[in-house]
């Protein structure tokens, strides 16, 4: 009879735990419902779309619209101030103005469209950007007004691919991760 009893035991608990283990089972379903929000993370909190707009400008840019072509404009003032670019899109717009010493642009864009307006006042500031997706049509308009600033972004998605932002000695260092 100990026996008969330690098997119910067993076959009840096997039994629970199989029910219990598909009733809170999740399915990942891509697709928006109304009741979602967007959230960005910032400082590892979460921030709205409306508070992360009243810093970071992200309307699109209207010259990604009409932009044909493929250009790049430098202006350099200054001592050992660097540029690399890598670009392969169909339509770029890139222009660049460094006004000071030591500082640094890396662009690498394998995009549909890009459009960048990068301007460094100051030394010793670097921007990179690195963009990755055949289809995106990106923008980025920055000023970097200050000493020793850092700028990166990595990715891009529907809330980081349009950025226009004036970056100064009270947001030293800004990255951005974008991953979708």
């Amino acid at each position: 009879m100990k026996t008969t009893i330690n098997l119910k035991v067993v076959f009840a608990s096997v039994l629970f735990m199989t029910v219990f283990q598909i009733s809170f089972c999740q399915n990942y379903n891509k697709e928006n419902t109304e009741s979602e929000t967007t959230v960005t993370k910032l400082n590892g909190e979460n921030v709205s779309p409306e508070i992360f707009s009243s810093f970071f400008t992200t309307t699109v840019n209207p010259k990604l619209s009409i932009v044909q072509g493929n250009s790049v404009f430098v202006t350099q003032i200054g001592a050992y101030n660097t540029i690399a670019a890598d670009v392969t899109s169909n339509a770029s717009e890139i222009r660049i103005a460094q006004n000071g010493d030591l500082n640094k642009v890396q662009l690498d864009y394998e995009v549909n469209k890009v459009v960048a307006d990068l301007k460094q006042i100051g030394n010793n500031n670097n921007i990179k950007d690195y963009v990755l997706d055949r289809n995106a049509e990106i923008s980025l308009d920055l000023i970097q007004n200050g000493d020793n600033l850092k700028f990166e972004r990595f990715g891009s998605n529907e809330i980081t691919k349009n950025i226009k932002f004036t970056q100064t000695d009270a947001s030293p260092t800004i990255i951005i991760r974008s991953f979708e």
